[in-house]
């Protein structure tokens, strides 16, 4: 009774705090390079008020899985805090790559990066994410105006990125048009590579689309679809 009681109470404080979304989130993406669909992706976040779990997977579909069947799936389990998330493990396995994982031990500030054979431990970064909890984050500590400054993991690194608030920009999607905020990755020198994301107000600043591009130009978007709450 009294651990029920204390639960209730931290999600309570949790949603009040850091707005937290519903305990179990379901989103789906189409996933397009340029005008063509190549892939669908499926993110399930769930948390209690005091941990979360955030499993993203995708695969390709069509005239791209007949050329690359390729499916990926991160997973990054950790706590709510203060500020948001904070990962205890995250972990990649994609078709015909090595599996990637990483540690976060908090109390002596030091990750464990795996990446196939190669491992490597560094010191630790407060509020460093990782590939998958980053763009959640939002989600439990509202998007900021300024420009933010993220070190985050994909198990192989760790890289810091600084992030450009574009404002509200209104997304036609599946579900409708949505009012989001968007954000940018700010480049650095004559780098082609390049992230933006936009957060739906809506959905709890949940995201809704994310485009990357890659080295030589092209790009991958990923846009919502579905969003189920349970």
């Amino acid at each position: 009774m009294m651990r029920s009681t204390l639960m209730a109470l931290g999600l309570a404080m949790v949603s009040t705090a850091m707005a937290a979304p519903p305990q179990n989130v379901e989103i789906e993406f189409g996933i397009s390079a340029g005008a063509v669909k190549v892939g669908v992706g499926r993110d399930l976040l769930t948390h209690d008020g005091g941990q979360y779990s955030i499993v993203s997977e995708s695969h390709t579909v069509g005239i791209a899985a007949l050329f690359s069947k390729t499916t990926i799936r991160r997973e990054s389990r950790g706590r709510l805090v203060a500020n948001g998330l904070q990962p205890l493990t995250f972990e990649e396995t994609r078709s015909r790559k090595p599996r990637r994982s990483a540690s976060f031990d908090w109390p002596a500030m030091q990750i464990r990066m795996v990446d196939d054979d190669n491992a490597a431990t560094m010191d630790l970064a407060p509020g460093t994410l990782d590939q998958i909890s980053f763009i959640y984050a939002f989600a439990f500590d509202k998007p900021r105006e300024e420009t933010l400054v993220l070190h985050v993991t994909d198990g192989r690194r760790l890289t810091d990125y600084q992030f450009q608030n574009l404002g509200n920009v209104v997304l036609r999607t599946a579900l409708g048009e949505l009012e989001t905020v968007q954000y940018r990755k700010v480049k650095e020198g004559d780098e082609n590579r390049g992230l933006e994301f936009w957060l739906s107000s809506r959905h709890h600043y949940l995201p809704v689309r994310i485009r990357y591009v890659e080295k030589n130009g092209s790009t991958v978007d990923s846009v919502v679809t579905r969003i189920h709450y349970r």
